[in-house]
């Protein structure tokens, strides 16, 4: 490292510090919406289902307090499925112990994780463990979780490497110190949300290790967990298993479902500090023994400092300057969320024991594809050609590609969300240059295009009768297939591209003429038809034409987001507000019209009024970072059109944004941004005057100087070039 490297490095500021993990972990609490947003729909339950809990970048492995609560295993909330504020589970904040492996942002899944309870005790009896502790001076910061349990007096530390989870339990003078770990505990403590094991064992391989294997969901879950200082016991229904050093939970053991685990003992009484330390595969047993003997003499403090420098790393790929710093705040916070899933488990797949990319947690795809997964694939193409060699082994092994996928045996189930989603995803990372087998993975797309295993045979529907249900899925399946045949295109694939090209033509089958908007008579999953009826497709002059035109479909457009009052009888529903992310970038559909003026106002009051600091900063489900990324291309400026070879361009929250990008930074200015000038006036490229509000993906990929200059009434930008359309 050069001095000049060595004081750049001094002087940059502490990315970190302006991440706070609480936002989105509780309902929504921000000043009422006025003006346009106050004219907003909120379908979903208004709260980000965030959790605070330690955790890399993509991260395998997660740590966070459990209180059983909906949906992450963090907070006091029960189930809650509509827009009103969600009910609660518990009255106080309160927790069980430290959970491991967290969802991020989801919703009704299933799926909850939080496996291998870990609670602290202050004597000796096991049945303590049971007894919820109010939580209190709790701290998060990026990759590392702290916190008291009030009752007890311990306070604790959690953080995390890329395979390992570290604890540290301060205990108060006098305890008697001991930590149990729950082997059979998984899902929430609320009705039908609980997990438990379908096999398990385990062993006490040291004096202070225990090494098991419990498999949840189909999943075989390796671990070691070793406790320096401590003498290990196994237990099964609170009671100590004496003289044992071993544990099978066999089929007569299932039948019943007995609660069983270990705990570790302090050997010394009265000592104050416990730290103890899990490694996981879903590959290698032998490897969690490894990966605890290399973290033995490894101090909590430079756990820490490493898994911050990772964050420090990450969160620096954007550099921002301008706003207030509640809006900095936010805008980190919101990519930090951007960047804890997918989850990398890579050479960990737990189907094939074979090394190699492998991704867990594509919770929420349908919303992924739009925002997050261009977000990661732009910023970090390395893990980008991962999450492809991902996919494509998931299509070879399983002979489709998966619209969902989590940490369970059983992928592919949210049939009803979305269709066809990985043509699209795949041919953006062709369109970012991502590096992977794309004649391989064109053979796989149209394969799944021709038998549409996996998917109810909705491709097979599609190319028999031109239309499907739910329509919503018509506009998947035919921008799966545009995106199929400009893959094919690319490639040189003349006999994929035109099969392909021809079922790309059928969207207008889901649309009615007379409305402009998709049909009525079909059901819409978490919205309505107006919600799904200005999405991007690749023909959207075509799509601007069958609504009656360019007038017409901004009328549509101003009656969607409120600019317009129906007419008396006229049913309209309204844009979701970033409650909910079916109509996410439809606010971006006014540049296809000229009317760049209205997507300002629109995105500006929806990054001001529904972000925020504290536990309720976030409006909806953050699914995964799909609603965080959202905010991130937003605040820049700049959003990707998932497929295409476009990035449009918005009115950003800051006076300067840069992306670190593989090809060059790319840097936004925006002087004098500010609530009071939303608008664009005139722009700049490079300094070249610039009069289309879009960029060519490769003017954007190769850096480049974009000035945005700003004015408070509406202009004319972008008016007479508009984002182009395509043929296959």
């Amino acid at each position: 490292m050069t001095p000049a490297d060595s004081h750049k490095q001094a002087s940059a500021p502490n990315l970190c510090d302006s991440v706070d993990p609480f936002i989105g972990s509780a309902a929504y609490d921000l000043p009422e919406a006025t003006g346009i947003a106050g004219r907003w729909w909120t379908p979903k339950p208004p709260i980000g289902n965030t959790h605070p809990g330690a955790t890399l970048p993509f991260g395998m492995v997660s740590a966070c307090a459990y209180s059983g609560g909906y949906v992450t295993g963090y907070g006091k909330y029960d189930l809650s499925l509509d827009g009103n504020t969600p009910p609660v589970l518990h009255p106080d904040h309160r927790a069980y112990g430290i959970a491991h492996f967290q969802q991020s942002g989801t919703g009704r899944i299933r799926v909850y994780y939080n496996y291998l309870l870990t609670t602290p005790l202050t004597g000796s009896s096991l049945e303590s463990r049971h007894d919820p502790q109010t939580l209190i001076e709790e701290k998060a910061s990026p990759g590392v979780y702290s916190g008291l349990f009030e009752q007890s007096g311990v306070h604790f530390k959690v953080t995390t490497t890329a395979r390992s989870v570290r604890h540290q339990y301060r205990f108060p003078d006098g305890a008697k110190p001991h930590v149990a770990i729950d082997a059979s505990a998984g899902g929430l403590l609320i009705d039908g949300m609980q997990s438990y094991p379908q096999g398990g064992s385990l062993r006490i391989d040291a004096p202070d290790r225990v090494s098991g294997t419990i498999h949840m969901e189909g999943v075989p879950i390796h671990f070691s967990c070793q406790c320096p200082g401590a003498r290990a016991s196994l237990w099964q229904d609170d009671q100590l298993l004496e003289g044992e050093s071993e544990y099978q939970l066999g089929l007569d053991k299932q039948k019943f479902q007995p609660a069983f685990g270990f705990v570790f003992s302090a050997v010394e009484e009265g000592c104050p500090l416990m730290e103890l330390t899990f490694s996981f595969s879903l590959q290698d047993p032998k490897r969690t023994e490894n990966l605890c003997e290399e973290l033995r003499e490894r101090s909590t403090e430079s756990i820490v400092a490493d898994a911050q420098q990772q964050w420090q790393d990450t969160l620096g790929k954007i550099e921002i300057s301008g706003g207030t710093e509640s809006q900095r705040q936010t805008f980190y916070t919101a990519l930090y969320h951007s960047c804890i899933k997918p989850a990398d488990f890579k050479n960990e797949n737990p189907f094939r024991h074979q090394p190699g990319p492998f991704f867990f947690d594509l919770s929420t795809l349908w919303d992924l594809y739009k925002t997050q997964l261009p977000l990661m694939m732009t910023l970090w193409p390395e893990r980008g050609s991962d999450f492809s060699q991902f996919l494509t082994e998931v299509a070879t092994r399983e002979g489709g590609f998966p619209v969902s996928y989590l940490m369970d045996s059983s992928p592919d189930r949210f049939t009803k969300q979305a269709t066809g989603l990985c043509h699209m995803i795949l041919e953006d990372a062709r369109l970012r240059n991502i590096d992977a087998d794309w004649n391989l993975i064109l053979k796989l797309l149209w394969k799944t295009s021709r038998s549409g295993k996996g998917r109810q045979s909705k491709f097979g529907d599609y190319a028999r009768n031109e239309v499907v249900s739910p329509l919503s899925h018509t506009l998947d399946i035919s921008y799966a297939h545009f995106c199929l045949a400009r893959m094919a295109r690319g490639l040189g694939d003349q006999v994929i591209h035109d099969s392909a090209a021809q079922l790309s033509l059928h969207w207008k089958n889901a649309l009615d003429p007379e409305s402009g908007l998709l049909k009525e008579d079909s059901t819409y999953y978490e919205g309505e038809n107006w919600n799904y009826s200005f999405r991007f497709i690749h023909d959207m002059e075509g799509r601007i034409k069958l609504a009656g035109g360019v007038e017409r479909y901004t009328e549509l457009l101003d009656l969607f987001f409120g600019f317009r009052y129906p007419s008396p009888g006229q049913r309209v529903f309204h844009f979701e507000g970033l409650n909910n992310e079916p109509d996410m970038e439809a606010p971006y559909s006014y540049l296809y019209v000229g009317k760049h003026d209205r997507m300002a106002e629109i995105v500006q009051a929806v990054m001001r009024s529904k972000f925020g600091t504290g536990r309720g900063g976030l409006p909806g489900n953050d699914d995964s970072g799909g609603l965080s990324s959202w905010f991130v291309w937003s605040a820049c400026g700049i959003f990707p059109v998932t497929g295409q070879p476009v990035m449009l361009i918005g009115s950003p929250l800051f006076e300067k944004a840069t992306l670190h990008l593989p090809g060059g930074d790319f840097t936004i200015e925006s002087p004098g941004a500010s609530a009071e000038k939303p608008f664009i006036s005139t722009a700049t490229l490079n300094g070249k005057p610039l009069e289309r509000a879009w960029l060519n993906i490769s003017e954007f990929q190769s850096g480049g100087h974009l000035v945005l200059h700003r004015t408070s009434t509406p202009s004319g930008f972008g008016q007479h070039h508009l984002p182009p359309s395509f043929t296959p």
